[in-house]
């Protein structure tokens, strides 16, 4: 149920941005012929300026503290209300949509059928992965926290959690998450709302192409959806992939303003980049890149100085705020780099930009990231080739896409081709420290492929009516008299086949070989849980670490629990259990002062329970460090003679209840 709460709630701030983005395109446009592509273009590409715009209204609530439920409802009912005319013109067109996906399906056309049941699959498998805990600290630690602060203080305060880093950085992913944990008080809506992201995206990215979006959401799927990168983070309430997912999107509303010249386009990529730049510091890159590639049109006079100042405002109005606040209060816009970082020490701050300018991976730190060197581009080539493309077949059809675009149409794709080596350079010679850094360099990447694959269609529709052309023409005029030969339901029956084969292949390979998870995103055991062959909390069970005796802590508020081998224990039960953390175990950092207090500790922390851990034992001292895991063994050996066996998992981890020391 909770599932059903948290996706009827996205759905309600998906309806209400689309409302307001409606509105927003239709006045920005007013005087242009046609204002829109159509419809259907709107409906599309709506979705992620329309979250834009909901996290700049829930931004403005928060600063005056009035991100509330009994606030939030009736400003929405009223601006709801006041747009009901675009309200009831998005059901059209949400009902003539499907219409036309019923009427093209019925005269042959098999696409929108199979790109309609693709879509639902991704949102059912989101569905469920959603409910699987992260294994990320990162998201237990700061995103949930951040988020929960944010609906607990009904904005924001100074520092947000008790971090002077994490606790004053952009927060801008985190007030989207905190607009739907407002409604369900469950990480999972945190986490669903990132998929939300996800899918507009797609849906963004599918939009625009002018021939072929039913067939076009198949390949952006094949391209993006289906493969390893990007989809397990979807619904994982971490910033990464959202900002990503903006920061990708602000230039495709960039390549859309360049083709159509349309205001409501190039406003979009400013909202767009503001929610990038709102989120992240290093998305400040994109700006730059943005207003590189906008100097022709500007210099040309083809963006006017109202439509600039309106830019200014959209962009300012979703970023603005982290970076004055942090001015005002800190006396930094970017707080802690460059201009000072007041609360941080200096080694703090020096040991941190050495993490951020270096491989995390000891292994990658032979790679030479000087670009003004012979050896820094063959590193650079080395390393394309190698992470993002060898043994990759994903990225292999999408670089072909790209030369084949390069080829057919240069001047269209270009800004798209040269955006994207931009970042990789920008990511290889400043953040190569993680491929996920790297995370929307390879996201354009994917996005140019289907756009040059568009164009190619393109290219290949207009040979109708051209005679002479060159190869390409021929063959697609071929292409096209061999349709008109053919009886349409034969097409359309092998379309559907291949599509099937293409799509269906790793189900059917599960099936006889069910040991193996179909898709390499997948963890082992995840289809299992999606097709009804094991519960989620069995899995888990058997997956998650900790994960039986952390749920029956909690199940009986037991209290207070003795935990020292796990470093994240109070966030990953939080995590375990709805996001919350109810003291029930004591803090991992919290250990006898030395083996004479160790009588004394027990009793003056009121320790009633305790985890033990009988494997991994050297890893375990590893971990939190020998002399104090010799304190933990020497705590646990003293209870252990008068305590109960309460539960065991699988990972040899044992729970028992202290039943005190015997009275001397």
């Amino acid at each position: 149920m909770t599932v059903v709460a948290a996706w009827l709630v996205i759905a309600a701030i998906l309806l209400f941005g689309l409302t307001l983005n409606r509105a927003l395109v239709l006045w920005l446009n007013r005087g242009v012929y046609p204002p829109v592509r159509d419809a259907t273009d709107l409906l599309l590409s709506g979705i992620l300026p329309g979250i834009a715009l909901v996290g700049g209204l829930a931004t403005a609530l928060g600063v005056i503290h009035l991100l509330r439920i009994e606030i939030v409802l009736p400003l929405a009912a009223i601006l709801m209300i006041w747009r009901r005319n675009d309200v009831l013109a998005i059901f059209v067109d949400l009902r003539n949509l499907a219409v036309m996906g019923v009427w093209a399906t019925a005269r042959g056309n098999p696409f929108p059928l199979l790109a309609s049941a693709a879509l639902i699959g991704l949102i059912g498998v989101m569905s469920v992965t959603a409910l699987f805990p992260a294994g990320s600290a990162d998201v237990w630690a700061f995103q949930i926290p951040l988020a929960q602060s944010i609906v607990s203080h009904a904005g924001f305060v100074t520092p947000q959690i008790d971090s002077n880093f994490y606790g004053n950085i952009p927060l801008f992913f985190n007030v989207l998450f905190a607009s739907a944990l407002l409604f369900v008080d469950h990480w999972l809506a945190a986490g669903l709302m990132n998929a939300a992201i996800f899918l507009g995206f797609l849906l963004l990215l599918t939009s625009c192409s002018h021939r072929w979006r039913a067939a076009g959401l198949l390949l952006v799927f094949y391209l993006i959806a289906f493969q390893g990168f990007f989809t397990p983070g979807a619904a994982v309430p971490l910033t990464d992939l959202p900002r990503s997912c903006f920061s990708v999107a602000a230039v495709l509303y960039l390549w859309r303003y360049l083709e159509t010249s349309r205001p409501s386009e190039i406003v979009s990529c400013a909202l767009l980049l503001g929610g990038a730049v709102g989120g992240k510091y290093t998305e400040l890159q994109m700006v730059g890149l943005i207003g590189l590639a906008l100097l022709p049109s500007i210099y040309r006079g083809k963006i006017s100085f109202s439509l600039f100042l309106t830019c200014l405002a959209a962009f300012l109005s979703l970023a603005g705020y982290w970076y004055v606040k942090n001015l005002i209060v800190l006396g930094n816009p970017i707080y802690p780099f460059i201009f000072g970082h007041p609360g941080l020490s200096d080694q703090w701050m020096a040991d941190y930009r050495l993490e951020l300018g270096r491989a995390f991976d000891p292994a990658n730190r032979v790679f030479v990231t000087d670009l003004t060197t012979r050896q820094g581009w063959h590193d650079f080539f080395f390393i394309l080739h190698d992470w993002f493309l060898d043994r990759r077949q994903y990225a292999t059809v999408a670089l072909i896409l790209i030369i084949g675009a390069l080829l057919v149409s240069f001047r269209r794709i270009f800004v798209l081709v040269a955006t994207t080596a931009a970042m990789f350079i920008i990511w290889y010679a400043v953040m190569f420290n993680h491929i996920r850094w790297a995370t929307p360099a390879y996201l354009l990447y994917f996005s140019t492929a289907y756009i040059g694959a568009s164009l190619i269609v393109e290219k290949m529709a207009v040979s109708k009516s051209a005679q002479p052309g060159g190869v390409v023409f021929a063959v697609s005029g071929r292409v096209l008299a061999g349709h008109r030969a053919i009886n349409g339901h034969l097409v359309t029956f092998a379309v559907a086949v291949i599509a099937l084969v293409v799509f269906c292949r790793p189900a059917v390979k599960f099936i006889y070989r069910p040991n193996r998870q179909p898709y390499s995103w997948m963890e082992q055991g995840v289809m299992d849980v999606l097709i009804g062959r094991q519960k989620l909390d069995d899995f888990l069970g058997a997956q998650r670490e900790g994960y039986i005796i952390y749920r029956y802590v909690a199940a009986n508020d037991l209290r207070t629990v003795f935990q020292p081998f796990d470093t994240g224990s109070t966030l990953y039960e939080a995590a375990y259990t709805g996001g919350r953390d109810k003291g029930w175990l004591l803090p991992p950092y919290i250990f006898p002062d030395s083996e004479n207090d160790v009588d004394a500790f027990v009793k003056r922390d009121n320790i009633r329970y305790f985890i033990r851990e009988t494997e991994k034992q050297p890893l375990l001292a590893d971990r939190i460090g020998a002399a104090k895991f010799a304190l933990a063994e020497k705590t646990i050996s003293r209870m252990l003679p008068d305590s109960t066996l309460l539960l065991k998992d699988g990972f040899g981890w044992e729970l028992y209840r202290f039943n005190g020391f015997p009275s001397q």
